[in-house]
């Protein structure tokens, strides 16, 4: 029975062992997700201000459609391609890698309709949703920081915490565009490149 028993408990420490491993290779897949993301949405930060300060006449609503759509088609290229082809979706995935690709999937959703729903309702210069977005960064980043057993990421999130409070004091100046555009860079962006470079070579996305 201790035999047993031994041979149970080395099976759950693989187990778990092979499923951090793949939840950081995971997170190391999606590095160029968040370098894109973070540098598409400060891009969408830096026009807006620049807009505000009358140095170009683009629509900074047509900037943001541009910013945030064609990440997003860089985001669900693989589940593009497997329409496209008609390719069954994969079957060998570990619930933690599921639970972290729905864990951001849900968040980018979340923030996306919301920022639209803002917009249309005509809410967005009152600056609050900066906060929203920055508190949301902040969940995420804590919850794959124990899905992936990576410490770092949790500094990533009070980061984010911090920023929201920041955002939310200096809402109503303009300066609130160009640390929202730092924030994205910095903590989003920069997580993204140290993610990529770090990630196992047979990372499965």
């Amino acid at each position: 029975m201790a035999d047993d028993s031994d041979d149970s408990v080395r099976e759950d420490i693989a187990f778990i062992r092979r499923a951090v491993e793949q939840g950081r290779g995971y997170a190391g897949a999606c590095g160029l997700d968040m370098l894109i993301w973070g540098v598409a949405i400060a891009a969408g930060y830096l026009g807006t201000y620049a807009r505000a300060k009358g140095w170009w006449q683009i629509q900074p609503n047509l900037l943001w459609a541009v910013c945030v759509i064609l990440p997003w088609l860089y985001s669900l290229r693989g589940l593009l391609r497997r329409v496209v082809s008609g390719a069954p979706p994969r079957a060998n995935r570990l619930p933690i890698t599921q639970a972290l690709q729905m864990l951001w999937f849900g968040c980018g959703i979340f923030l996306s309709t919301f920022a639209v729903a803002v917009i249309v309702a005509g809410e967005m210069r009152q600056g609050w949703f900066n906060a929203v977005s920055a508190g949301v960064l902040g969940i995420a980043f804590f919850t794959s920081s124990y899905l992936c057993n990576l410490p770092w990421m949790r500094l990533v999130a009070i980061g984010w915490w911090i920023g929201a409070l920041i955002l939310y004091e200096i809402r109503h100046n303009i300066e609130v565009l160009l640390l929202s555009a730092a924030l994205m860079l910095v903590l989003l962006a920069l997580p993204g490149i140290v993610l990529w470079r770090r990630r196992p070579t047979s990372a499965n996305t």
